[in-house]
């Protein structure tokens, strides 16, 4: 499999999710307008997966292998998203005579000299901002290991692995899909479910700036409802308040830093999209807007199925995920 974050454009992919708590799908059934052929879940045990880690391969793969028989996925292409714990984004400069085919064997040269990666072995996908004297461009890179041990797994179950993408530029898509980007926004995307919170920042359709928050063991505190169809908080809702009073001074200083660290106090952060199945979600979000000074935006446009049922937002990350190279 070609890791790539920019693959053509193709219909006729599943397109699964693999977080700690759960597995999703979604096949499209049309593109124009935007129709849902069918989704699926499973959610996952405890310790499984850890921090987007696979730690238990052997349940995993079963679990994955019944997905795939139940849900009639054998020999399908799949795309899949490589967890955000493993995704680093740098902005960079280099030399404007570098050609677009020799980027990434020029960025291989430069590791470990004028490119520092918190991890070794990794693979590379760019997007190039601009070129003049010197070419701008914004780098995604994961471990090698990460994305091969889940392109294996999801082969070994019978599917056939086509490309990987990142869980921001999928929630981008969407909110670009729907009409809701201003192209003057400067965009945090903060990504908050019960594995992790992922805030992502965009300017001009590109993501300049990426931090994965963990959640500390007291707050993943959460259990599946008896019709095993959606999230419950099963914690103590006051701890979770304080750790949300922490987790809003985070985002504050990561704005504050987009506007001086990065732009000398010229640019700001002007709009903020949330998205997620926390269990706690709706208190996320009344948090966000009461405390933030800029519009905190949700999705805001109804999806439905072939057969004009409406579809839950908890499968909007992996439609963003369908929507790869539509746009």
């Amino acid at each position: 499999m070609e890791f790539s974050f920019l693959q053509p454009k193709q219909n006729n992919f599943i397109n699964i999710i693999i977080r700690d708590h759960v597995i999703r799908m979604v096949e499209l059934k049309s593109l124009d307008p935007l129709t849902v052929k069918r989704t699926n879940e499973r959610f996952l045990p405890p310790n499984i997966i850890r921090d987007g880690k696979i730690v238990d391969e052997n349940i995993f793969r079963l679990i994955l292998e019944e997905c795939v028989e139940d849900w009639g996925l054998k020999r399908k292409h799949v795309r899949f998203v490589v967890p955000d714990q493993y995704v680093v984004t740098r902005k960079l400069t280099i030399p404007s005579n570098i050609m677009d085919d020799e980027i990434v064997g020029h960025l291989y040269l430069e590791l470990g000299s004028t490119i520092h990666l918190p991890f070794e072995d990794p693979v590379f996908d760019v997007h190039v901002l601009h070129r003049s004297e010197k070419t701008e461009l914004v780098l995604f890179a994961s471990p090698e290991e990460v994305v091969t041990q889940m392109s294996n797994l999801l082969e070994e179950s019978k599917l056939k692995p086509a490309a990987a993408d990142v869980s921001a530029l999928c929630l981008y898509r969407l909110y670009y899909e729907f009409g809701q980007r201003n192209e003057q926004d400067h965009l945090l995307v903060v990504h908050f479910d019960v594995s992790c919170i992922t805030l992502s920042i965009f300017v001009n359709h590109v993501p300049v700036f990426m931090r994965t928050v963990t959640f500390p063991q007291d707050m993943k505190v959460w259990e599946v409802s008896v019709t095993n169809t959606q999230l419950e908080w099963a914690g103590d809702i006051v701890q979770f308040n304080v750790f949300l009073e922490d987790f809003i001074v985070e985002v504050e200083r990561i704005m504050n830093f987009f506007r001086y660290s990065l732009n000398q106090g010229n640019e700001e952060i002007n709009r903020i999209l949330l998205h997620g199945d926390h269990p706690n979600f709706p208190l996320i979000l009344s948090k966000l807007r009461e405390k933030i000074s800029v519009k905190v935006d949700t999705f805001e446009q109804d999806v439905y199925t072939q057969d004009q049922e409406t579809v839950d937002p908890k499968y909007y990350y992996s439609l963003g995920l369908a929507l790869k190279e539509v746009q």
